[in-house]
């Protein structure tokens, strides 16, 4: 029996709405499973789980899907790509109706002489690649659901070697557009690693952001990161991610109905009494003040968000 290739026991038949694939069946031990839905209703959530020795690539044609992975939210897209490594720990939420995606499963230890049956250099190359990529949520192409679409209609097709051989084929092309996409991504037009960085805190301050993480991201170490985010943003990450999430609450506190428990907890707060109590010390007024109207003095404030400074920021 070959290893699972993942923690839970997910129940992957083949339904009217979802076509699911081993390719160890066709010749292609590396790829237990590709995948392809088009869901005409809601799916519910999938726990927290993870795949061992696999390496797991989503695409996205229509609608969203939401990955969770180290405390951090990743809302995938359409022609975005995601990407989950071995063994980490991720969840998958809001299944919407209507949603088109891609995926693959790839297992990067197989019984192979070499993976995929390159040469042993080009075999370890590919693996270190895929395991470094510089981006887990990117920017894909449509070459990218080109390549998904021709794997599936090539195990429609009849059985010879060399069918074998064009899907070993179309999946290192695959696999290759995945990593130029996500190298094309690592520093969008116009910015700075730090402005990405910046822009996606403000894009989405409910995510837990590590600063050890930030650093690597910015290719910088931990102390020059700080420093330099300070004098980018005239705050620490800490204090800015806090701002982020202030000028969100507010914004949830005026324009929804939407409670202050909810807006605390959506917002990565763990407590609404901790939330209220932060709202008020940078805001100056209370949340539901603010809800009635009450604008408050307009202030800027660094004051600690009362984690630890090992903790997340």
């Amino acid at each position: 029996m070959p290893p699972a290739i993942s923690n839970l026991r997910f129940d992957y038949m083949n339904t009217s709405e979802r076509r699911v694939l081993n390719l160890a069946e066709v010749g292609i031990p590396a790829v237990p499973m590709l995948g392809y839905c088009q869901y005409r209703n809601p799916r519910p959530d999938v726990p927290e789980h993870w795949h061992p020795g696999c390496v797991e690539i989503h695409y996205c044609v229509r609608n969203t899907l939401s990955f969770g992975f180290n405390g951090r939210v990743f809302r995938l897209a359409p022609g975005e790509v995601f990407v989950n490594l071995p063994g980490e720990r991720h969840t998958v939420s809001e299944h919407p109706k209507g949603l088109i995606l891609y995926w693959l499963i790839l297992r990067l230890e197989t019984k192979e002489p070499t993976f995929l049956q390159q040469p042993a250099r080009e075999a370890a190359a590919l693996r270190q690649a895929l395991l470094h990529i510089p981006y887990r949520h990117f920017l894909g192409t449509e070459r990218i659901k080109r390549l998904f679409q021709s794997l599936h209609m090539l195990v429609d097709e009849p059985a010879t070697h060399l069918r074998t051989l064009r899907l070993r084929t179309t999946i290192l092309e695959l696999l290759m557009e995945v990593l130029a996409s996500a190298n094309a991504y690592t520093v969008p037009p116009g910015e700075t690693r730090l402005e990405a960085l910046m822009r996606e805190m403000q894009a989405h301050p409910e995510s837990a952001y590590a600063v050890e993480d930030l650093a690597r991201r910015a290719g910088l170490a931990p102390s020059h990161f700080i420093a330099r985010f300070r004098t980018l943003a005239g705050l620490p990450p800490r204090q800015f991610l806090l701002a982020c999430r202030m000028k969100a609450a507010r914004a949830l506190l005026q324009e929804t109905d939407t409670s202050v428990t909810e807006i605390a907890m959506r917002l990565g707060f763990c407590t609404s009494q901790h939330f209220a109590s932060l709202f008020k010390r940078h805001t100056g007024i209370t949340p539901l003040a603010c809800r009635k109207g009450d604008t408050g003095p307009h202030r800027a404030s660094d004051r600690d968000d009362g984690q630890s400074p090992a903790a997340k920021v």
